[in-house]
């Protein structure tokens, strides 16, 4: 009995022992795999991240669509300036309001753009205004802005066009500023040709006696188109070609009749020399003007005709009478 409590003891030993065994054993496995399950768990939060980029671009380049010459079939005034505007029409993202500059030049297609300014061929605008002064808004992000140029009367007859520039004012920048530009030619326009004179107002003789012949007088005449001219000439007494048309001079007492009044292309010329005026259209011999050139004075697009006055008898007081010159394109050879 007390060997079979003795076997029965260590028997239950025996599996107390390898109950704890295994229990040891069932927690080491259960440790392993709760310990790799956090180590997995780790491992998959570390290799994915995420950030956020981002950008405030504070100036948008503007975009100059169109260019436009009015009118773009051009009179010019003879002897004078005619207004020519350049237009662009203008888009920026920034605003309609974010243009610092424009410019512009006007240029016969002949010779080309470039940066010297001549009356003949190239109109140079450098400041034409910017947003608030040259622009006219179209919607908040579109604006057409203007560049004007005065074009004299001898601007070379043919194609021109107009090469435009806008500059914005740096959008919405603060520090670091890109002033960024657009440029465009415009479409094609026309200066068409234009023949004009000009000539003194009054051609005054001074006092002179019955039978006396007057010292020679000059008379300038200017061409005031852009194409080379000849002159024509006629005259009458009075103002009234018709009822005084056989008549140099209308006198208060009587008349100095055609062929008293005589004119020259060349001067010092003898009054028997000279050329009788007469009431029918004719030439000036030898006279031809070509196109003005020089932008800040005449050259030989003026020139000179010499008259004389000899005063018949039978002729007394204030005498006047009209000289009428027409001007004509040169024929080309």
């Amino acid at each position: 009995m007390v060997e079979m409590t003795k076997m029965t003891k260590k028997m239950i030993s025996k599996e107390s022992g390898m109950m704890i065994a295994f229990v040891s054993l069932f927690l080491v496995v259960i440790s392993v795999l709760v310990g790799l399950s956090m180590v997995t768990s780790g491992v998959i939060g570390a290799n994915q991240s995420t950030t956020v980029a981002k950008v405030y671009v504070w100036n948008t380049e503007p975009d100059l669509y169109r260019v436009d010459i009015t009118p773009s079939s051009i009179d010019l005034s003879p002897g004078n300036t005619t207004e020519v505007n350049c237009t662009a029409y203008i888009w920026d993202y920034n605003s309609w309001q974010d243009f610092s500059n424009i410019s512009a030049s006007l240029y016969d297609v002949s010779v080309g753009d470039g940066n010297t300014a001549d009356n003949n061929f190239r109109y140079i605008n450098t400041s034409c205004g910017n947003s608030t002064t040259a622009c006219i808004e179209l919607s908040d992000t579109n604006a057409s802005c203007t560049c004007t140029f005065d074009v004299w009367y001898y601007a070379n007859n043919g194609t021109w066009q107009c090469n435009m520039t806008i500059w914005d004012n740096a959008g919405n920048a603060t520090e670091r500023p890109y002033y960024l530009n657009a440029t465009m030619n415009s479409s094609f326009g026309t200066i068409n040709t234009v023949v004009g004179i000009g000539t003194i107002d009054e051609l005054d003789y001074g006092n002179l006696s019955v039978t006396e012949t007057s010292t020679e007088k000059p008379l300038n005449i200017s061409n005031y188109g852009n194409v080379p001219i000849n002159i024509t000439v006629r005259g009458y007494g009075g103002t009234d070609s018709t009822a005084q048309n056989n008549q140099s001079l209308h006198c208060a007492y009587g008349n100095i009749t055609l062929g008293y009044q005589r004119f020259a292309a060349a001067p010092d010329t003898a009054f028997d020399d000279m050329f009788n005026l007469t009431n029918i259209t004719a030439d000036v011999p030898a006279f031809e003007l070509p196109v003005r050139t020089n932008d800040t004075n005449y050259g030989n697009d003026t020139n000179a005709t010499y008259w004389r006055l000899q005063v018949p008898l039978t002729v007394g007081g204030n005498c006047n009478g009209t000289i009428e010159f027409t001007a004509y394109e040169t024929a080309t050879e």
